[in-house]
């Protein structure tokens, strides 16, 4: 006779932004088939035993119907013998159909039979247990989760087997974690694994919701005590090779995610998250393969073709990168990324009004996608929209301040529109935010010199200069810069090197030629000036 229960792990998928996140399990207990030689007594012992250990399945309801046929009767059987004398068994026959289908019917039916089970006073007290258990899950079935909570909650009063008790904590923590209040999920998964240290459902659960916060480093360390419960568990390592990639340890990640495929070559998942971490680190080769891999196992995973656009993109595969991104838009309409990637392959192939139609389903996917506003203010900057643009720069600072690249393109946008000083203003927080934007000195040195501040114009193109000395434009722009200050020996140095670097440059032989005209050197000035009006008849 078996005396202890197997356990059948049911998936408890939820979805991520990161969208490359696997999820924690939900393990329900399940009763193995009586043998069909026991007799009906033997069985119904062998219940009643298991009940008092707390072995008692938490929810029947995860039952196949093979196994829930032949428990069933057992279950009758037990309750019919808690009968104490004739008259209370005549008051639970009367109810059996409630216990019967207190177990196994449908959910709205279910609930009504475990209510009249839980409310008959002259029900054995662990009975009435077990249907506000079944209840509880009926409940969750339906996402009533506050009825399913309540129910767990009442649950917790009778008193269990610290195991019992472990897994009440534990779908009562799911519960709390459906309903989005992820502090009293944490609280009951941390009572859960108090109660039964080896309950590894708990920690792969609060690992979840750890990796959701950021705290990568206590879910490692939760999944690390599951891997050492079930090392044999590949969706485990999927879930922690995350948590690693999130701390930015892209070589513990690819070796968990290929620990995970060595258990389980079929885990497309782990494929695709594999093929993820490559990308990041520039092996595009390696990531098509895996993503490649992972859509032959699960054609209809978008992320994956998602994974296998961009990392064909970065081969230089236009045409494959495009047929994959569209391929992972058909099969998920919401992935706001995909479109997003697919707009920015428009926006390089100059394709505006394609570029801008994604970076705007893109937006009504996810509005706070900062990449999709400046990306799409870049496409409005192309198109001498400066308007559009500022618009929508200004929405991805306030979504995030932190952003140079929002700044520099607004104050781009801001000089088109002949706004020097909200220009000058944008590219100077740009350089606070990223000290070494050479473009971000470049173009305030341009407005600075335009408002007539040839000073620090000076010194913003002296700063593209020390980062590149064959910067033709930043000498020119210094060496104009010299001429209306009088230092004229210093710009005709920086003007002279201009046009060594681009002998086509027309606006520093004019400029040139101004500073020679100043030193009274008449000669090289004429020389000078002719050339610049060969080379544009337009320049003065």
């Amino acid at each position: 006779m078996r005396t202890a229960p197997n356990v059948t792990k049911v998936e408890c998928l939820a979805d991520h932004s990161d969208n490359l996140r696997e999820v924690a399990t939900l393990h329900f207990e399940e009763w193995p088939s009586p043998k069909l030689g026991d007799s009906i007594a033997a069985r119904a012992k062998t219940l009643s035993t298991c009940c008092r250990r707390g072995e008692i399945p938490l929810g029947v309801i995860a039952l196949d119907r093979d196994k829930r046929r032949h428990l069933l009767p057992l279950l009758l059987t037990l309750l019919f013998l808690g009968a104490t004398n004739p008259a209370a068994a005549a008051d639970r026959a009367a109810s059996s159909s409630d216990r019967t289908q207190c177990s196994s019917a449908k959910p709205d039916v279910a609930i009504t039979a475990c209510t009249h089970v839980i409310e008959d006073k002259h029900e054995d007290d662990d009975i009435r247990a077990a249907a506000l258990r079944n209840r509880a899950s009926f409940y969750s079935q339906q996402s009533d989760f506050e009825h399913a909570i309540a129910d767990y909650t009442m649950a917790l009063k009778h008193p269990e087997p610290h195991r019992v008790q472990a897994n009440l904590y534990l779908n009562r923590g799911l519960m709390y974690f459906r309903k989005g209040d992820q502090d009293l999920a944490l609280a009951d998964y941390g009572e859960a694994v108090t109660l039964d240290p080896k309950l590894a459902t708990a920690y792969t659960n609060r690992s979840a919701i750890l990796i959701a916060r950021g705290d990568n480093d206590a879910a490692i360390a939760d999944l690390d005590r599951v891997i050492a419960l079930n090392p044999k568990d590949s969706a485990v390592y999927v879930t922690r090779g995350e948590a690693y990639a999130h701390i930015g340890n892209q070589d513990r990640a690819v070796s968990d995610y290929t620990k995970a495929i060595e258990i389980d070559p079929a885990n497309a998942m782990a494929w695709r998250d594999r093929a993820a971490i490559y990308r990041k680190l520039g092996d595009n080769t390696r990531a098509v393969a895996d993503a490649t891999e992972a859509i032959r196992l699960e054609p209809g995973m978008a992320t994956a073709h998602l994974v296998l656009g961009l990392s064909l993109q970065a081969t230089g595969d236009t045409q494959g990168a495009m047929g994959e991104l569209s391929n992972a838009i058909q099969l998920n309409p919401s992935d706001a990324q995909a479109f997003k990637a697919r707009g920015d392959m428009y926006a390089a192939q100059g394709d505006s009004t394609l570029a801008i139609a994604d970076f705007s389903q893109a937006i009504a996917i996810d509005a706070g996608m900062t990449d999709a506003y400046i990306n799409r203010g870049v496409v409005y900057l192309a198109k001498s929209n400066w308007d559009a643009a500022i618009a929508d720069f200004s929405t991805a600072i306030a979504l995030d301040p932190t952003r140079p690249a929002a700044y520099l393109n607004r104050g781009q946008a801001y000089g088109a529109r002949h706004n020097r000083d909200p220009a000058i203003a944008d590219f100077t927080i740009a350089i606070k935010l990223d000290p070494g934007s050479v473009q971000a000195y470049l173009l305030r040195a341009f407005y600075r010199q335009q408002g007539g501040d040839n000073k620090g114009a000076i010194d913003d193109y002296s700063h593209v200069i020390e980062a590149n000395p064959k910067d033709a434009e930043a000498l020119r722009g210094r060496g104009y810069s010299r001429t209306k200050l009088h230092e004229n020996d210093a710009a005709i140095t920086d003007l002279t090197a201009a046009i060594a670097l681009n002998p086509k440059d027309a606006l520093a032989y004019n400029f040139r030629a101004s500073a020679y005209a100043a030193k009274e050197d008449l000669k090289r000035a004429n020389i000078d000036e002719a050339t610049a009006r060969q080379l544009d008849p337009k320049v003065r």
